[in-house]
């Protein structure tokens, strides 16, 4: 937690305002029983009923002003809850835009946001809140006790012997709740997961005729929660039960003792009313400990949570002297590059060079690598060995924003936000674009056909990760993103995967009547994506092991030629 404290240190002011608003609003309350007592012996005991009216006023006003008191205290005691949420929750988030491939290997999208949302708010709420009741009720207890004291040493002595057992009850009880409750968030996500899973493959469930085996799941871990439901809502009980009992238990034996003083020692009425009420305020502190145990303890939890995302670091370091990319030349060169990752080789030695308006075919079977030479080449992942050029100068002295301004990409894992399609098409694009050139470009990317369709056309919103289309046109509104960013590397990793091959050949066809000075890189593993290339390269286990033409390639009858087999008709193997 003391990593944090920097966090709360920012709104220091608030702390020394919720501090004084705290002390008035305890110092009130031990006036209340003050007014009580004099009420009783001075007004009613005494028959002054003007005495009487008067103090019934002040402890009217002495509620209203402790309820003031609470209320402004809670209020920015919630304010420095929720700033230093915010701020964690902008760190968390900062620092996971600043990190690379490797960052996210071991921490993955849902980890982060739970880091961000549930586990900031957690601490949050400990440095806020939490914070303020804790030092409340510390003081509320020392203040009350003193006031006892000086009632009665006697009497308060009951009190000090019960306060320490329900204390101890509450904290062992909320304890025993927590592990349960532990249990239960675990199975709630167990049995989420398993609905989940029968719900969204229903058709497949459906298809094989295993209804009644995800129903016999799903009833097995719904049965199973029922029963630690029922336990935790025992603990509470009991524990409810008990610490009520012991309360007034104490709160009877006080009256008792009380009472017997006021016969025997001339203890007044009015010093046994006040007595009674310092008793009743000292019970809330002893059934808030448990919780606010537990509360400190998940705050501790989750704060340890956001350190291990915090101290973990795959930053993107640009080294010195920083670069600028020539304005003409965009040349691509892979010297002896390698890549390994967990002790596994991922690369091996690849070399290739690519200059002004060519096209790289990459091929090889999946795992060989080929969607890791994108990476490296945008810097989401860092070489072991080797170096990597574009125009001459090493990526490495390229600032992030620049070298990633010259890519455009699609990825094999197709994202589309969740927003309108026309703020899909630009989120790439710096500056303004015309209606014409969009429109343009999604006609190449055979995109403009489908979204006319569409009900609101490039006003439609789609939904998370698109929704709501088809796998080959959530594909060209990707080819038609990255056009439109108009970079002069254009990078398709397995782009047309999910169309057609009359789709796919027309969108090839559209590539070569763009920019003819861009260099495309283009991994498939379709044939027909790559035979017009200047170069195909063919990975095997991170390996280039064939590379040339499409015809110098199937002259070698190797793994190239042998793949083109398995695609395309003897016919069609002739005619090569």
């Amino acid at each position: 937690m003391l990593k944090f404290m920097s966090f709360a240190m920012k709104y220091w002011r608030r702390y020394i305002l919720c501090f004084f608003l705290l002390v008035c609003g305890v110092l009130v309350d031990s006036l209340i029983p003050q007014v009580v007592k004099v009420l009783i012996d001075d007004g009613i005991v005494a028959q002054k009923y003007e005495v009487a009216l008067k103090l019934l006023v002040m402890m009217f006003s002495f509620y209203v002003l402790r309820g003031t008191f609470k209320y402004v205290q809670e209020f920015v005691s919630d304010t420095i809850s929720q700033g230093v949420t915010h701020d964690i929750r902008d760190k968390v988030f900062k620092h996971a835009q600043k990190q690379g491939g490797a960052f996210f290997n071991k921490f993955n999208p849902t980890h982060i946001m739970t880091r961000a949302r549930h586990d900031s708010e957690n601490v949050g709420f400990s440095f806020g809140f939490c914070f303020f009741f804790a030092v409340e009720i510390l003081f509320h207890v020392i203040v009350m006790s003193i006031c006892i004291i000086r009632i009665d040493p006697l009497l308060a002595t009951t009190v000090f012997i019960f306060m320490p057992i329900i204390g101890i009850l509450t904290i062992a009880d909320e304890r025993r709740g927590d592990k349960i409750s532990d249990e239960i968030s675990d199975e709630t996500a167990l049995m989420n997961k398993t609905a989940s899973q029968a719900l969204t493959g229903i058709r497949t469930v459906k298809a094989f005729g295993k209804e009644g085996k995800e129903k016999h799941r799903f009833a097995n871990r719904n049965r199973y929660f029922f029963r630690l439901s029922v336990s935790l809502e025992d603990i509470f009980a009991s524990f409810d039960s008990a610490t009520w009992s012991l309360s007034r238990i104490m709160q009877a034996i006080s009256i008792l003792l009380g009472g017997v003083l006021v016969i025997k020692r001339g203890l007044t009425l009015g010093q046994l009313a006040s007595y009674v009420e310092y008793v009743n305020s000292l019970v809330w502190p002893m059934l808030e400990l448990g919780w606010l145990v537990s509360s400190f303890a998940n705050s501790n939890a989750s704060a340890r949570k956001i350190k291990e995302v915090l101290d973990n670091y795959d930053e993107v370091v640009v080294k010195e002297p920083i670069q600028m990319l020539p304005k003409e030349d965009r040349t691509i060169e892979f010297k002896h590059v390698s890549l390994t990752l967990d002790g596994k080789a991922i690369l091996k030695d690849i070399n290739f060079k690519i200059t002004k308006g060519k096209t790289l075919g990459i091929m090889g079977e999946t795992g060989s690598g080929k969607s890791t030479i994108v990476n490296l080449l945008t810097r989401f992942l860092e070489p072991t060995s080797g170096v990597i050029r574009i125009g001459g100068v090493d990526i490495t002295h390229l600032k992030t924003e620049e070298l990633r301004a010259n890519i455009s990409t699609v990825t094999q894992d197709i994202f589309l936000f969740s927003e309108t399609i026309r703020e899909n098409l630009t989120k790439g694009k710096q500056g303004k674009i015309s209606e014409e050139e969009m429109i343009k470009l999604a006609t190449l990317s055979d995109a403009n056909s489908f979204i006319t369709r569409l009900e609101s056309n490039y006003d439609t919103v789609i939904g998370e990760r698109g929704v709501g289309l088809s796998g080959g046109q959530k594909q060209r509104l990707c080819i038609a993103r990255a056009l439109l960013k108009n970079s002069p590397i254009l990078a398709l990793d397995d782009s047309t995967s999910a169309l057609d091959m009359e789709t796919e050949k027309e969108i090839q066809h559209s590539l070569k009547s763009l920019n003819p000075d861009w260099i495309k890189l283009i991994i498939a593993h379709r044939i027909s994506a790559v035979r017009k290339a200047e170069e195909i390269i063919y990975l095997e286990n991170g390996k280039i092991v064939e590379r040339g033409t499409h015809e110098e390639l199937m002259a070698l009858k190797g793994r190239y030629y042998s793949t083109f087999i398995a695609q395309y008709s003897k016919e069609a193997i002739n005619e090569c």
